[in-house]
């Protein structure tokens, strides 16, 4: 068994599209039946589609699931994450790592990797 890939309910799909795309770096591949977005980030595909409910889990550390994502350069993403006017949570105690959230209330962690 593997992981094919990771389906993403939004609620505002057009938002959270343009931050995985333009925040986050992910490429957009197709898009499916006019309502589904598939994105790509290395081997990773998501899947966006169209979804009611917002996330409500007020800390990266209370939240039942979350996203990690290894990146390059730490401070290049958080610049990005906050001139999108993405609000920065709190470390979950590492401190060489971000958490934050997507459009739709997911919480994200990203930890640098060398």
């Amino acid at each position: 068994m593997r992981l094919g890939h990771i389906e993403l309910f939004c609620r505002d799909q057009a938002a959270t599209q343009a931050f995985y795309v333009d925040v986050l770096g992910f490429e957009e591949t197709e898009i499916q039946g006019g309502n589904v977005t598939w994105l790509r980030l290395d081997d990773a595909d998501i899947l966006l589609r169209p979804g009611r409910k917002k996330a409500t889990d007020a800390s990266y550390t209370d939240s039942s699931q979350a996203l990690v994502f290894y990146c390059d350069d730490l401070l290049d993403l958080m610049e990005r994450l906050e001139n999108s006017g993405t609000k920065l949570g709190e470390p979950d105690g590492a401190p060489d790592c971000l958490t934050f959230q997507d459009p739709d209330g997911r919480w994200i962690q990203a930890v640098e990797k060398f």
